[in-house]
């Protein structure tokens, strides 16, 4: 009998938890790719030519870039450098989750 009360009230903690999870909001990642066309280091907010549109993102403090494949400061992005953004949007906001660099003008190593 002890059992079966401990099985049960595991199940519903299994269900309860899982019901949480599914109404959480989902996060939806974007991603761009383009030349790097301007760079505000005090503002923390890159640009880059995307087709035939500039894409401004912001950045925050959880934000990631990376120099091939190494972790890199914002501030060693340069214009030119192509580079491959993972995004979020709120509204008209596009805040950069992880910055990799695919080909820069300078190494980044």
């Amino acid at each position: 009998m002890r059992k079966h009360v401990v099985l049960s009230l595991t199940l519903l903690l299994v269900l309860a938890v899982a019901a949480v999870a599914a109404d959480a909001p989902k996060v939806k990642y974007h991603r761009a790719t383009g030349d790097i066309t301007a760079v505000d280091t005090s503002a923390q907010t890159l640009t880059i030519k995307h087709g035939k549109d500039n894409w401004t993102f912001k950045t925050d403090s959880s934000t990631k870039v990376k120099g091939l494949g190494k972790d890199i400061a914002f501030g060693d992005l340069k214009v030119g450098d192509n580079v491959r953004v993972s995004y979020t949007e709120s509204g008209s906001d596009k805040t950069a989750a992880r910055i990799d660099v695919l080909h820069g003008k300078k190494s980044h190593a």
